[in-house]
């Protein structure tokens, strides 16, 4: 668990992000301008109007959704500090019929920059996580 100050006020924000994303609300997502998203529906974005478009977009593909962010590792360093989590959600897609539910796994690494004594989300990257399985 993140024990450090900093890490901890960030990890509750994300978590908050998390569930309001799968839920509709992709705000918590949006970026500055040199801010950039690899995101868990692929491709990416940079930060400006390009995520927050394209985060309210894609969270508006959730029905609803109940979930969970489990802390891997974080750390801080200056004015950067970064997690890494697993997000473990079950959710409803608007396009599926009522009550369908999927999961919904990534492993995600975000990094935060403190600026003006705020910090402010500049890089996620989000993608499926998958069983370990063999090369072959």
């Amino acid at each position: 668990m993140a024990d450090h100050p900093v890490l901890s006020e960030l990890l509750e924000r994300c978590r908050r992000d998390h569930m309001a994303w799968i839920n509709g609300d992709g705000s918590g997502y949006e970026l500055p301008a040199d801010g950039t998203i690899l995101g868990g529906v692929g491709g990416y974005s940079r930060g400006g109007r390009d995520t927050s478009d394209r985060q309210r977009i894609v969270a508006a593909q959730w029905r609803r959704g109940t979930g969970a962010v489990e802390y891997v590792n974080g750390g801080t360093d200056g004015d950067l500090a970064w997690l890494v989590m697993v997000e473990r959600s079950t959710v409803e897609l608007v396009t599926d019929p009522e009550g369908f539910e999927r999961r919904w796994d990534l492993r995600v690494t975000e990094i935060f920059r403190r600026l003006d004594g705020q910090w402010r989300r500049i890089h996620r990257h989000a993608d499926p996580l998958v069983e370990r399985r063999p090369l072959r």
